[in-house]
C-alpha cells in the first residue's frame, strides 16, 4: 500500500484513539460526579500529538529520563506509530510514544514519561492515562497485546498494577480483550 495512504489512515487512527480516550475520561468524570465523588476535573485533561508545542514545553522539564526531540524523526519514519502528549490545561504532564510491530499483533510502548516535577496536577496518573489512549489505539488497529519495551526498573510495579505481566519470553505485556 502506498505510504501516503498508510500515513493518512494511521493519522485518523491516532486522532480517533485520542478522542476515545478523552470520551473515556469524560464518562469517568460523569460517573464520579453522579456518585458524589467529584474531586478532580478530568475535563481539563487534553490528549494531543507530540508536536512543536509539546517539545517546547518538554524543554522546561527538570531532569527528564528521555530525550523526546528524536520522536519527530521517529514519527516521520514510522507511519503506524502512536504519539501522545498529555496536558492539564496549559501544563505538559506526560509524553508517550508507541509503535505496532509489522503484523500489528502487538503495540510496543517505546517511551512513556511523566513530568518529573513533583507538583504537577497529573502526578501518579500519567501511566494509566497513557494506557487508556494506547489501549484505544491498539483496539482500533486490531492488536492482541500491548508491550512495554525496556521498562524502567522503578516503573515495573506500576505497569503490573495496571495489568501488565511478564510473559514466557520475559516481555512485559498486557493481553487485549477480544470482542
Amino acid at each position: 500500500m502506498p505510504r501516503e495512504r498508510t500515513q493518512l489512515r494511521y493519522q485518523l487512527y491516532r486522532s480517533n484513539a485520542r478522542k476515545l480516550a478523552i470520551a473515556t475520561l469524560s464518562r469517568l468524570h460523569q460517573e464520579l460526579e453522579h456518585g458524589g465523588q467529584v474531586g478532580f476535573d478530568f475535563s481539563r485533561i487534553r490528549f494531543e500529538p507530540i508536536n512543536a508545542q509539546a517539545l517546547n514545553a518538554f524543554q522546561h522539564w527538570n531532569d527528564p529520563h528521555y530525550s523526546w526531540s528524536e520522536v519527530v524523526g521517529w514519527k516521520a519514519k514510522e507511519p503506524m506509530c502512536f504519539d501522545l502528549a498529555i496536558w492539564f490545561d496549559l501544563e505538559l504532564c506526560g509524553l508517550c510514544f508507541a509503535n505496532p510491530n509489522q503484523s500489528r499483533q502487538r503495540v510496543k510502548i517505546v517511551r512513556l514519561e511523566g513530568n518529573p516535577e513533583r507538583g504537577h496536577p497529573l502526578k501518579s496518573l500519567i501511566a494509566s492515562l497513557a494506557l487508556t489512549a494506547v489501549t484505544h489505539f491498539a483496539q482500533i488497529i486490531g492488536c492482541r497485546q500491548i508491550e512495554v519495551q525496556e521498562p524502567v526498573k522503578g516503573a515495573i510495579a506500576i505497569y503490573q498494577q495496571l495489568g501488565f505481566e511478564f510473559d514466557t519470553e520475559g516481555r512485559l505485556v498486557m493481553l487485549m480483550e477480544c470482542d
